[in-house]
This record gives structure tokens, sequence and C-alpha cells, in this order.
């Protein structure tokens, strides 16, 4: 029995085509989230570079023949006037009387005393543009012994003290010795102490005594 051959009617490949733009959909899906991605790393980087300090005056370590007349700070933006401060102190660590800070842009100046000689020490305290505070120190010094090295010493009070030539020690054993013992005190407790052994020694030959001759 001859059998006529059967085909497969042709399909329209309709997944496909449905597929196609759930495909161009997650394609544009992914690439909003790389944009994503790096404009938030790009944001937070920017937000981590805070301004920082790129000049000052007097440099750091510098030793200068005469005193400076201020102090300039220099930042990679604008200052926010309001928490900013810098002070100055000496090699006992006291601070010197400096002006206060002002700032103007980038710029933030303290005026100096004409009579600085020795090692000083700039502690500057700054709040960036992006509201963070940044800080930081300066050495330098004045005049021809200086190294322009800052290092903390005794302060001038302690410093006097050491100078002025008082024995602290022999002082200290002076009072020691005063607040001993009396010399009459201990001479009575001795005293007191014989006394009353030898009137236990003579109780005890009394009491020998009383038993040799009872009439006694």
């Amino acid at each position: 029995m001859h059998r006529t051959p059967t085909t497969s009617p042709t399909t329209t490949p309709a997944a496909a085509v449905a597929a196609a733009p759930r495909r161009r959909l997650l394609a544009l899906g992914a690439i909003a989230l790389a944009a994503g991605a790096w404009l938030g790393l790009a944001n937070a980087q920017s937000a981590s570079a805070h301004d920082e300090l790129i000049a000052s005056s007097p440099e750091p370590g510098q030793v200068l023949e005469t005193s400076p007349a201020e102090v300039k700070l220099t930042f990679s933006d604008d200052i926010i006037p309001v928490g900013t401060a810098i002070e100055v102190v000496d090699h006992h660590g006291e601070t010197i009387d400096s002006g206060e800070a002002v700032v103007a842009g980038p710029d933030v100046t303290a005026t100096l005393p004409a009579d600085l000689s020795g090692e000083y020490q700039v502690r500057w305290r700054a709040v960036s543009s992006d509201g963070h505070v940044i800080d930081g120190t300066i050495d330098f010094g004045v005049g021809a012994g200086a190294t322009g090295t800052w290092t903390e010493e005794a302060p001038h009070d302690d410093a006097a003290a050491s100078d002025d030539g008082h024995d602290d020690s022999a002082e200290a054993g002076h009072d020691e010795a005063s607040a001993g013992p009396d010399g009459w005190a201990i001479a009575g407790i001795a005293g007191g102490i014989l006394g009353v052994a030898a009137l236990a020694a003579a109780l005890v030959v009394f009491a020998r005594a009383r038993r040799r001759d009872p009439k006694a």
C-alpha cells in the first residue's frame, strides 16, 4: 500500500520573536546597573577627597633669621571659617600670643609677635569645604641657634624650680628627720620598761623570802 509522505507544517519562530525584547531589556538593565555603580564609586571617591594643605609660610622645618610677621596656610579649596584655628607653641609647649585665624577663600592666616627666637610649632585645624575637619602641625625655627625641629621640653615653671639651687632632697631628709620619733620620748619608754622589770624582780625576791620564812 502506497503511503503519501507527510511533512511537518512550517512554524513561525514566535518564541524567538518574543524573547528578543526581553534580551534587550536585560541588556539595558545591566548597562543601567553598571552606570549606577560607576557613578556611586565616583561620588564616594569625590566625597573622600577632602581639602588638603598645599602650601605654608613658614614651610615645615624652615629656619628664619627673624620672626615672621604671620603664619599663612593655603589649602586646595575654600575653607569654612567656623571651627578653623591656628595655634603656635614654643619649645616648652606654651601657646604664644598670636592673632586669631583669618580665613580668605583657601588661605588662612594668623599674625605673630616680632620677638620670636627658638623652636616653634604651628598647630592648625581647618574645616574643609565638604564640612570635614582636617588638622596638622608645622615645625619652624627662628634665630641662628634654631634647627627647625620642635621638641617639647619641660614647662617654664618646672625648669625654674630645678634651676633655683634649692636642694629638694636635703629638704626631704630634713622633713623625714623632723617627722621621726622624739629622743626624749624614746628615753621615757625605755625607763618605764626598766622600772617595770625592777618591780617584777623585787616581787619575785619577796615571794621567795616569804616561802622560806612564813613569819617574815
